[in-house]
């Protein structure tokens, strides 16, 4: 969603074709259950002269009905666990065109910031974070340059495409920025003492951006925001490599 006011930086295709390269990557060094690509939005969603939620102008796709197929069959107690590694544009049109799916969500996400980034769309944060149960990871910050792991840190990594592709990111300064990228949340489903404490914030239209502000204890909420400062790099970067070290997790391939 990058500049869409200048037509879209990057464009759905070269998106797609990133997407199918790291599929491929997958899929041939053995990882098994990998399901194919569903598209998701490919356009903003535009805030309504109203300011009124339920005025915006929706563009389902396959990704934001898969959303609503999967959200009506979860519960308020056992609810659709939706981990955003982008703009919250896809699941904020599923929310338009059924909002009666929001008390079956969960859905973890990293603005980065307010008006770039995954925040780009500002209108769609908006959405989710008025509609549904949001968790956001260091709002309004990123990771710092190698704080989470070093080249040498991949080298444990078994020899296969998957993984050479991780050490070639790793050692560019894109992945030296990146780090866990978007990923913070699926450390944490799996060792959750890498999060160590939240804020309560709530969400605020600046235009053309949406900010998560901390709010009183008395006030009410929109998101649960996870600080950087509150997260445990080191237990982050050793769950990743438990799992990706696993011998059992590349299953032989046919040659």
């Amino acid at each position: 969603m990058w500049d869409w006011q200048k037509g879209y930086l990057y464009p759905m295709e070269q998106c797609v074709d990133d997407a199918k390269k790291a599929l491929t990557f997958a899929r041939d060094s053995g990882l098994k259950n990998i399901p194919d690509l569903t598209l998701g939005s490919d356009q903003v969603l535009e805030r309504p002269e109203s300011g009124t939620i339920e005025d915006t102008v929706a563009h389902p796709t396959d990704g934001s009905r898969l959303i609503v197929a999967e959200a009506l069959k979860a519960t308020p107690e056992k609810p659709l666990v939706i981990i955003s590694g982008g703009p919250l544009t896809t699941v904020a049109n599923a929310l338009v065109t059924n909002p009666e799916i929001a008390p079956n969500m969960v859905v973890l996400n990293l603005t980065v910031s307010s008006y770039g980034y995954n925040g780009k769309d500002a209108w769609s944060p908006y959405i989710v974070a008025k509609k549904t149960r949001l968790v956001e990871w260091a709002t309004g910050n990123f990771w710092d340059k190698n704080s989470v792991f070093t080249e040498e840190h991949f080298e444990v990594l078994p020899k296969n495409s998957f993984c050479d592709d991780m050490r070639r990111l790793i050692a560019t300064d894109l992945g030296q920025a990146n780090q866990l990228g978007d990923g913070a949340a699926l450390v944490w489903l799996w060792r959750h003492d890498c999060w160590k404490n939240s804020k309560r914030r709530k969400a605020v239209w600046r235009g053309p951006d949406v900010r998560f502000e901390e709010v009183g204890q008395a006030e009410t909420a929109d998101v649960l925001d996870i600080p950087r400062s509150e997260t445990d790099l080191k237990a982050s970067r050793e769950e990743f490599f438990r799992v990706l070290a696993m011998p059992q997790l590349f299953a032989e391939t046919e040659p």
